[in-house]
């Protein structure tokens, strides 16, 4: 996932401003002047009353939706400003400054009901370690097994489908506490009858899959999620490929762009 530096900006009262960026941009308070964005950005509110304040910055906001964020922008008080190399645009915040929008993230992510996870090469890096006994284990993320519980906090239904048969993944699945379904050779026909099961559609279906066997399914749900590598023809097919490779937070960097989503 992306890095962001944190930007100080001067204000003249952090409550309102706070409050500006938290019902027009998607902010949360973090830690008393310090505001974090949907998908990790973080503002840092310095108040001088009596002092300049931010009209000189330009900072960068990555949102959802654009169009939403204008409309949020200039409800609660900002307004627009002028563009930036004469093709992007500006708007003004409560203290002046400058904020340039980015989209990222799925577009209608609060239709989701159901997230299909596959395992190799989504919750590990695809590689597994062999014993001289022959067991075989993997190395799983943690920071993914906190996204999971924030996905389910969302009240979005989740569960592993995996070509694979190992006990592995059987135990990841009971440590998450999610669904399991192993031994899958025909992915498409598990995803319509296990969307059936669900009672959900499959345009409210979301899949995050990395190779091949797993395009007949991507195929189907309403909304496909693919790892940084996956394999090519996968990365075609999907709507949203996270920063995260295999194995190092996929899910995590989901679960910021679902809460986005549906705090839009």
């Amino acid at each position: 996932m992306a890095v962001h530096p944190t930007v100080t900006l001067l204000v003249r009262d952090k409550e309102k401003s706070a409050l500006f960026y938290e019902k027009s941009l998607g902010f949360s308070l973090a830690w008393e002047t310090l505001l974090i964005g949907p998908y990790g950005q973080s503002l840092r509110l310095l108040e001088v009353p009596d002092g300049p304040t931010g009209g000189c910055i330009v900072h960068s906001v990555e949102v959802p939706s654009i169009d939403m964020a204008v409309e949020a922008i200039i409800e609660h008080g900002g307004g627009r400003g002028e563009k930036l190399l004469e093709d992007t645009p500006l708007y003004v915040g409560p203290d002046g400054e400058l904020i340039m929008l980015s989209q990222r993230g799925l577009s209608n992510a609060d239709v989701v009901k159901l997230v299909v996870y596959d395992f190799d090469g989504v919750m590990t890096d695809n590689r597994v370690f062999v014993d001289e006994t022959g067991r075989e284990t993997v190395a799983a993320n943690r920071s993914d097994g906190l996204a999971i519980g924030m996905i389910r906090k969302l009240g979005i239904d989740q569960c592993i489908l995996s070509t694979e048969e190992n006990p592995v993944v059987s135990a990841r699945a009971g440590k998450l506490n999610i669904e399991v379904s192993q031994g899958i050779r025909d992915k498409g026909s598990a995803i319509i009858d296990l969307a059936g099961r669900k009672g959900v559609s499959l345009a409210e279906v979301l899949y995050v899959g990395n190779d091949v066997n797993d395009a007949d399914a991507m195929g189907l749900c309403g909304f496909t999620v693919a790892p940084a590598d996956a394999h090519p023809a996968i990365l075609a097919m999907a709507d949203y490929v996270t920063e995260a490779p295999g194995g190092f937070g996929v899910i995590r960097e989901l679960a910021d762009v679902l809460s986005a989503g549906v705090r839009r």
